[in-house]
């Protein structure tokens, strides 16, 4: 068995590092593509009309999808195949979304000049298929935690190999992301081809991610939790509206993800112009994402000494801290670093608190409603976090617009006015979607520890078979 969960953790691992460089590629720099070369043009209005376009269908398309997800959710639930329920969805699902984000970084036959109607067209349908094939890849994967852990210290182990693995995904993505797209636009001729031969390299890590999770992981879940009926699609909301401590949960967590999301996706328009520097962002931002990867091993050492409710708390202040910090430091190096590394550290803490938080009330919900629902559940995540994506890259499109960072912008173009907005948006609109998760998750959310291990030992009662005499 020792083996068994070893090689798990180990493949588990590799398998988040190539989801999360896929995760943040698209989530990040999608938009600054789109914002940047995609668009730069003799004419500016036409640039920032398309901008403005290309922003909408995406907030448009990943809005209309939430209510996509949790079907997808109970689809994952639903099947039952010889390889079981998730890999065959983490396979198609990760080539699927990775071959059409490639797609996404090119000018589909520079009809995004000649032909912009086509050019939207084609685009919607791309990211459709990139934004669903996704969901499937990422729900069925994150689904795989407790079908590979049971008990709570072991949940902690595995949450602590994911956030590892996603760290390492994201440190290696920082790290590499500018010289790629140098690289490539010295080996082709231009930033738009530099993007492609990025979004090349994260496809083979998405797909690398893919194959670990499908070949390598051994699922290990008691069959008795295996024998949740079908659920039926009409029933699907009612059933995550019905677990209270889910629909709480998931406030919270849209309030984190929004935060993060909005910061994340600005942070490279903070570095060009705010700091100054564009090619610093890989410089400073890269060697601060190590402390995503050292924090998240300290997790499990936090939580045998402080309830996971005491770590998310103070996760969530170092991080207002962070915004503070960098609402103020504008072109001051040090501070930058400061507030990047504060920014960072806290990050795999919260998302694996959130995370697990989040397993917990699979066993609720199973507790409360007589019905286990697996991929359902942790649908919300994904859910939460493309609509928090949405409205953030939505945000991004108009801010960008609204503060004059599009096309051939330059340090020089933007104003004191401009920066004291843009700092005001990307920092003080994510503080104060922060205290709100903070009141609500302390407030709403109850299931601490001593109560889940109380449904779990009650659950294993229920499940367990009748002895000879008794009723079943």
């Amino acid at each position: 068995m020792n083996k068994t969960k070893n090689r798990n953790y180990a493949f588990y691992l590799l398998s988040l590092l190539g989801h999360d460089v896929f995760y943040f590629a698209f989530t990040l720099y999608l938009i600054k593509f789109i914002t940047g070369p995609l668009f730069d043009g003799p004419d500016p209005d036409f640039n920032r009309s398309m901008v403005g376009v290309i922003s909408s269908i995406i907030v448009g398309v990943r809005v209309g999808e939430l209510v996509l997800d949790p079907f997808l959710g109970a689809l994952i639930d639903n099947t039952k195949t010889r390889f079981g329920s998730f890999k065959p969805w983490i396979l198609s699902g990760g080539i699927v979304c990775a071959i059409s984000f490639v797609a996404l970084f090119t000018t589909l036959g520079n009809t995004n000049i000649n032909n912009p109607t086509l050019y939207v067209i084609l685009f919607t349908i791309l990211f459709l298929i990139m934004d669903g094939s996704y969901s499937l890849y990422d729900i069925a994967l994150w689904s795989m935690i407790p079908a590979i852990s049971t008990t709570y210290e072991e949940r902690n182990k595995v949450g602590t190999v994911a956030r590892l693995g996603a760290g390492i995904g994201q440190l290696l993505l920082t790290i590499f992301v500018m010289p790629s797209v140098i690289l490539g636009e010295g080996l082709f001729g231009s930033e738009q081809a530099g993007w492609l031969f990025f979004s090349g390299i994260v496809l083979v890590f998405t797909w690398f991610s893919a194959a670990c999770a499908c070949f390598g992981v051994k699922e290990i879940v008691p069959a008795e939790q295996k024998t949740t009926p079908r659920t039926k699609f009409k029933e699907v909301f009612s059933i995550i509206v019905k677990n209270d401590q889910l629909a709480w949960l998931a406030v919270s967590n849209w309030c984190y993800y929004f935060s993060l999301a909005l910061v994340s996706t600005l942070m490279t328009y903070y570095f060009q112009y705010i700091y100054g520097d564009a090619a610093s962002y890989s410089a400073i931002f890269g060697p601060a994402t190590l402390a995503v990867v050292i924090s998240v091993l300290f997790y499990p050492w936090l939580t045998r000494r402080f309830s996971r409710k005491q770590v998310l708390f103070v996760a969530l202040l170092v991080m207002l801290a962070s915004l503070a910090v960098l609402f103020v430091a504008q072109s001051n190096t040090v501070m930058v670093v400061i507030a990047s590394v504060l920014f960072l550290a806290p990050q795999p803490i919260i998302f694996t608190s959130f995370l697990l938080e989040l397993t917990d009330t699979i066993d609720y919900g199973e507790w409360k409603m007589g019905r286990r629902n697996v991929s359902l559940t942790l649908s919300v995540r994904p859910l939460l976090d493309k609509f928090a994506g949405a409205l953030s890259n939505g945000a991004v499109g108009l801010i960008s617009i609204l503060c004059g960072m599009t096309g051939a912008a330059t340090l020089s173009s933007i104003t004191s006015h401009d920066s004291l907005v843009f700092r005001l948006i990307m920092c003080g609109l994510p503080m104060l979607a922060i205290l709100v998760s903070i009141v609500v998750y302390n407030k709403k959310f109850i299931l601490t520890t001593d109560f889940h291990d109380k449904i779990v030992k009650e659950l294993a009662e229920r499940n367990a078979p009748s002895k000879p005499g008794e009723e079943s």
